[in-house]
């Protein structure tokens, strides 16, 4: 099996093809906080040329499902689902939040602490989800003020990782107390690819559709209405 995996949802584009018989991995990445949409399709066309591989070698695409930025997901789970039309190939997904737990545990270990993933939302709340020092959930994805992600964590330890951790240690909350851990801000393509293989070998893949933890920024006009036509 070959997986073609890409993620474009947080400030990134990242992709890989990871090849599970010879466990080799060729990935490209780089950070942009916007452009996705013009670096994608070339970083996909750079990494299976320099993996020496056609698209027409690739048996599963894997792309990160969100939360992230609008724009970035969009891109990369409408790119994903033309590449599973076009070459008839499944498309699994895999969250932002699990994927960059997954990175730290692969690194790490944690001694009865929890660990805590926090991604920006350009406003000032935080997308944010908790696991267990097993890497088991603890809590569910969520969107939550930072009062409220200290709430959660209650008397328990815990570590911070994502690319909001400057932000949430620079809170009035926060204190001497607040244990951040850089260096986990962009999913690893790598991982993504494994993940998703690993999941469609149990048939347990999560579908490509989009994971949004908060409603549209929509709101009625204020206005007042002409009426046209009374009955």
């Amino acid at each position: 099996m070959k997986v073609l995996a890409f993620d474009t949802a947080l400030f990134g584009c990242s992709v890989a093809l990871y090849d599970a018989q010879e466990d080799s991995c060729v990935s490209e990445q780089k950070s942009m906080p916007r452009g996705q949409a013009e670096a994608l399709v070339p970083a996909v066309q750079q990494v299976l040329e320099k993996a020496g591989g056609v698209f027409s070698d690739v048996d599963l695409i894997a792309t990160t499902v969100g939360p992230g930025a609008f724009t970035g997901l969009r891109i990369g789970l409408s790119t994903a689902q033309a590449f599973g039309l076009a070459l008839k190939k499944p498309v699994a997904g895999v969250t932002t939040l699990e994927i960059l737990a997954a990175q730290y545990f692969a690194d790490n270990e944690l001694s009865e602490q929890l660990l805590c993933v926090l991604i920006e939302t350009k406003r000032q709340d935080y997308y944010c989800q908790f696991f267990n020092a097993d890497g088991t959930e603890y809590t569910e994805p969520q969107a939550l003020a930072g009062e409220a992600v200290r709430d959660i964590q209650g008397e328990k330890e815990a570590l911070y990782i994502g690319d909001a951790i400057k932000r949430f240690s620079e809170e009035r909350f926060a204190d001497d107390s607040t244990k951040v851990c850089k260096g986990y801000e962009l999913p690893d393509p790598c991982l993504i690819a494994s993940m998703a293989l690993e999941r469609y070998e149990k048939n347990n893949i999560r579908p490509p559709e989009p994971l949004y933890l908060r409603g549209a920024d929509v709101s009625s006009s204020k206005k007042e209405q002409r009426v046209i036509l009374e009955e």
